[in-house]
């Protein structure tokens, strides 16, 4: 995110994220010296944000620590007429009503007796802290223990020495009380929380601090409607919406936004932009939403600057609702580009074209004289356009840098998503191809060690892919063989190779195969060639 606003706005100029979530934007924003509004219709992302951010004194926040844990755990409630005691004396969320779907009916049946009466005394400590920033940073922990110290939280297969687990609101998207609830030691769980909490703000003091920390505006408020900022007053856009039916945000922040004393309202809920939640609503009400959001994005965005919108949907119409909806209030369409982030998951494999192994993140940018996306005329057979695409795919990720050749699935079936959406045929693709794997290993080679697909050798590209593009490819790919056999080749030898491999007698001028040549090779001897070694080249697409 961080090198999308270096690329896209300059030192001083005003990022904003209309659906602001965790406040990522917003700091980074302001970690690279520009101005930053955050928005969010959530009171837990305020809340978040602005305990994370505010300035503190180390010494002063270790020190409101220490007073909270010593009070703590002198009179921390064990025994069962403790636990009664505190009950009564400290408060805590009685009667919140949980979401439909839940386990249980109210929040305060998310927890055990015991863990009521020491989240509710260790609240009542922490409210006592004179200095707001301090205590706002506590409360902020605290928020991260409420996480842990419920009957939705069990023991994960990837549970470290810190205390990592499984929430059923993160693991499930609702509350579901765990077979076997982990019970944890609150206090030193805080004490962890500290040290990552005291991390974070030294992290972010040398430029979010006293001095800077007027520069970031946050606010609790509906992307729909932007009254606060006028028309052409932001420099650029970046921001993650919410999806569909994918995660009900605001439900699923009951627990905490009960526990913190934050309100949602009627209002709230009616704007949250959703598909069913609390309210039930339809597909056509969330789009309704989303595109009234993205009207004054519009509206707010300084002409000859960018909207990055990130994308991870399934469903193809609601990448058509984006683009037909920027473009009809004046945006224009600079493309997409793929986001991976991290391991690719079962779900993704077993559904390459329904669910994206990242996300996409779409590129629109205000001008006075927008050009429409120009929609494909598909004009041949569907499996034609998907051989070309991967065609395309593997040459484009062979590179020396890397030591790669050919393309994983992932790389595969992401390219093919984003061609899909822009071309208009994904439906299509997820009908006829919901399994690509045999018309992959039909037409191309396979490795287990590197998990990728290739072009099998002496064999031509069955489609057009750009013929510098298919030189690079089937140079890196003989002179990696010559290389492995410990030998060299010479110019004549090369082209001999080359020539027959390019499609339909294409034959290009000696020179632009030198040139290639030039850029991934190196000499050897008088007349030999071989690849460039190690850090000697890069990626050259």
């Amino acid at each position: 995110m961080q090198e999308y606003i270096k690329n896209f706005s300059q030192e001083g100029d005003l990022v904003f994220d209309p659906f602001g979530g965790s406040g990522v934007t917003a700091i980074e924003a302001m970690m690279t010296g520009r101005r930053a509004f955050h928005l969010d219709l959530n009171p837990m992302s305020v809340f978040l944000t602005k305990s994370l951010v505010a300035p503190v004194i180390i010494s002063k926040l270790t020190e409101a620590f220490e007073n909270v844990k010593i009070a703590f755990e002198k009179k921390c409630p064990i025994n069962q007429d403790e636990i009664n005691q505190a009950l009564l004396k400290y408060p805590y969320p009685k009667g919140i009503v949980l979401p439909r779907g839940s386990d249980v009916e109210t929040i305060e049946q998310l927890f055990s007796q015991k863990q009521l009466a020491q989240l509710s005394f260790l609240k009542h400590l922490i409210k006592k802290e004179k200095d707001i920033n301090c205590r706002e940073t506590l409360m902020l922990m605290f928020s991260g223990i409420i996480t842990k110290a419920n009957l939705t939280y069990h023991t994960s297969d990837i549970a470290t020495a810190d205390g990592q687990g499984d929430s059923s609101a993160f693991r499930y998207y609702r509350y579901r009380i765990a077979p076997n609830p982990r019970d944890i030691d609150i206090m030193k769980y805080f004490k962890l929380r500290l040290e990552k909490i005291v991390k974070a703000k030294q992290d972010i003091s040398s430029k979010i601090n006293l001095t800077t920390i007027s520069n970031l505006q946050i606010f609790k408020g509906t992307a729909i409607k932007l009254d606060f900022l006028k028309n052409e007053s932001v420099d650029y856009i970046y921001t993650d919406p919410p999806y569909g039916n994918k995660i009900p945000y605001l439900d699923l922040s009951t627990m905490w936004n009960g526990w913190l004393d934050l309100e949602v309202t009627k209002t709230d809920f009616e704007q949250e932009a959703i598909e069913g939640g609390e309210l039930k609503k339809s597909k056509s009400e969330y789009n309704d939403l989303m595109a009234k959001s993205i009207e004054e994005m519009y509206r707010v965005l300084k002409f000859d600057r960018w909207m990055s919108f990130v994308f991870a949907h399934k469903d193809p119409e609601f990448w058509h609702l984006i683009i037909d909806t920027a473009e009809k209030v004046g945006f224009e369409y600079a493309g997409a580009v793929k986001q991976a982030n991290g391991q690719t998951s079962f779900k993704k494999r077993q559904n390459p074209f329904t669910v994206l192994s990242g996300q996409l993140i779409i590129n629109f940018k205000k001008v006075h004289r927008p050009r429409a996306m120009l929609k494909a005329n598909l004009g041949m057979n569907i499996s034609e356009i998907i051989i070309q695409t991967i065609e395309g795919v593997i040459a484009k990720n062979t590179s020396l840098e890397t030591n790669s050749k050919g393309a994983t699935i992932e790389e595969i079936n992401d390219e093919l998503i984003i061609k899909g959406l822009e071309m208009g045929f994904l439906d299509l693709l997820k009908k006829e191809y919901s399994d690509l794997n045999p018309l992959l290993n039909e037409l191309f080679d396979y490795s287990e060690s590197t998990q990728r697909f290739m072009i099998r050798p002496n064999t031509k590209f069955r489609t057009h892919v750009d013929l510098n593009l298919r030189i690079r490819y089937y140079l890196i790919s003989y002179l990696r063989r010559m290389e492995l056999e410990k030998k060299s080749s010479t110019f004549d030898e090369i082209i001999l190779h080359i020539i027959p491999l390019l499609k339909n007698g294409t034959t290009p001028e000696q020179q632009t195969v030198s040139n290639i040549l030039e850029s991934i090779g190196q000499r050897v001897g008088q007349s030999g060639w071989e690849l460039k070694k190690d850090g000697q080249t890069s990626m050259f697409f």
